[in-house]
């Protein structure tokens, strides 16, 4: 096989590149091909479910009316749940689309929404909570019934640089353009993006189940703090290209348990975040997820990057993460990430089966000590299309140089088409090395592209401590099965990996013991 070398033009051409963002332009509202995955087992997930027969509320009974796209039916909705509240009861959603504004759940409320019926965003609605369905100190409540949560999410974002969707690969691998093919075909936040599905904040006994959330604008499913979660039979059906719509996101939320879901999406699939510019404030524990098919165009499973407070016992079981028609393809299968602060450990993960993910697992301890330069307001502006309120979150002393990775076990990652070996990174930083410690791999089988990779000369690779932590961030590396750098206690268990292109070595190892 032939080695593809970079030329000088192409190494001064990446020596000068940025990141693509769209800033400019308006809304770009036309759905592309492929902007949606061909695989969409919904029937696998989603069961015929009838209504309770006692204590019901019919939003028709308080003045929604389906079919009228203009008109804002979150009034009656939010009303049909004041007086569910009052006995613990059920508001039915049924007999059509329904257009809303925010709507606000209440303790012991469980709002059903029927098959084929829909609750659908008001693109020009008032979301004061960012979000269509918001719920704060609820106790009890619960979301169910076979139906759709509709989100209009292409309304919100600007026109791509690329001209339409790639999905064929080409003809070698090279990361850096591929990260950049990438971000060409994002819609960047237009000004109008309001924010996202559900959001979930210091709620106990949060029931998600058998229904249907599609084209999200933003984090689909956000809960915030809360305790006594229970998320089974969820589809998640986002515009694979609409930036930062994310699938399930569980920041300062621990006892939750993820199964048998599948999520489609443009961002991370399912991720954990503790930090205290988003609320965090105590240990995140005690997280399963399991039996999961995940589609994601970054990561489908994420631990990070905002993470300033702990995070441990953390399980993932027989999960499917893969690609179907687009590419690039996902970044990271799996990413296990503390640069802002956090001790993420106790993380366990089992039997992942990952296809067209770019790199299989991604391990990666830095100091990027974000919380010094970030508020609530600031961390979410980009991504909004806001403009940033200045300050940091905390003092630049209190979190930095504080990151921990440590006790993490991967048992069975089998991945195919693979394009970036398996990563485990702790750094170095102003003289002081910090190491990932007790890394754990046992039973991974790990087969790369059969395309050639192109060769860089590179006399060193940086350590990117500071940096916003990405698998693909690395370029191109000198190995094909697992790089590793500043690692204490690494142990490796009938691990295999292949590849066609014999210009990489199997392993690369620096300061790893």
């Amino acid at each position: 096989m032939a080695v593809k070398r970079r030329t000088l033009a192409g190494r001064l051409r990446l020596l000068f590149h940025k990141d693509e963002r769209v800033t400019q332009g308006g809304v770009y509202p036309d759905i592309r091909k492929f902007d949606y995955s061909s695989y969409l087992p919904v029937d696998d997930y989603i069961s015929p479910q009838q209504p309770p027969d006692e204590n019901v509320f019919d939003i028709r009974d308080f003045g929604a009316v389906p079919g009228n796209e203009s008109a804002d039916c979150a009034p009656a909705v939010n009303a049909a749940i004041d007086a569910a509240s009052r006995c613990a009861g059920t508001v039915l959603v049924d007999g059509g689309e329904y257009s809303c504004s925010q709507i606000t759940l209440k303790s012991g409320v469980t709002l059903f929404i029927a098959s084929g019926s829909c609750i659908r965003v008001l693109p020009v609605g008032s979301f004061p909570n960012g979000t269509l369905l918001f719920a704060d100190g609820a106790e009890n409540i619960a979301v169910t019934g076979g139906g759709k949560l509709f989100g209009c999410g292409e309304f919100f974002g600007k026109r791509p640089i690329a001209p339409e969707n790639m999905t064929a690969p080409r003809g070698y691998v090279d990361v850096p353009l591929m990260r950049s093919d990438y971000r060409k075909q994002l819609r960047f936040a237009h000004p109008s993006k309001f924010g996202g599905m559900i959001v979930f904040k210091n709620c106990t006994g949060v029931s998600a189940q058998n229904f249907v959330i599609e084209d999200s604008p933003y984090w689909t499913f956000r809960l915030d703090n809360c305790r006594g979660v229970k998320i089974r039979d969820l589809v998640i059906n986002n515009n694979r290209n609409v930036g930062n719509a994310d699938g399930i996101d569980l920041v300062c939320t621990g006892d939750a348990e993820i199964e048998h879901c599948f999520i489609s999406t443009a961002d991370d699939g399912i991720v954990l975040k503790n930090a205290v510019w988003e609320g965090g404030c105590r240990e995140m524990s005690g997280v399963t997820v399991s039996r999961c098919e995940i589609i994601s165009r970054t990561n489908g499973f994420k631990i990070g990057t905002e993470t300033t407070h702990d995070i441990s016992r953390v399980r993932v079981e027989d999960c499917r993460i893969f690609m179907t028609d687009l590419y690039p393809g996902t970044v990271s299968a799996v990413s296990v990430e503390a640069v802002d602060g956090s001790r993420v450990s106790d993380i366990k993960l089992k039997n992942i089966r990952c296809s067209r993910c770019s790199c299989p697992l991604f391990i990666r301890l830095g100091n990027r000590n974000r919380a010094a330069l970030v508020n609530s307001q600031s961390a979410r502006a980009v991504e909004l299309s806001q403009k940033a309120a200045g300050g940091g979150a905390a003092s630049k002393k209190e979190f930095d140089m504080k990151s921990r990775i440590f006790d993490i076990t991967v048992d069975g990652l089998f991945a195919e088409e693979a394009e970036i070996p398996v990563i485990v990174c702790g750094f170095r930083m102003r003289g002081k090395t910090v190491c990932a410690e007790n890394i754990r791999l046992k039973n991974l089988d790990i087969s790369m592209t059969s395309r050639p990779f192109i060769r860089d000369r590179r006399l060193f690779i940086p350590e990117y401590a500071a940096e916003y932590p990405e698998a693909n961030r690395f370029g191109n590396l000198p190995a094909y099965g697992i790089f590793a750098r500043h690692v204490r206690s690494l142990s490796m268990e009938n691990c295999k990996f292949s590849c066609a292109d014999k210009s990489k070595k199997e392993r690369y190892f620096k300061d790893v013991k």
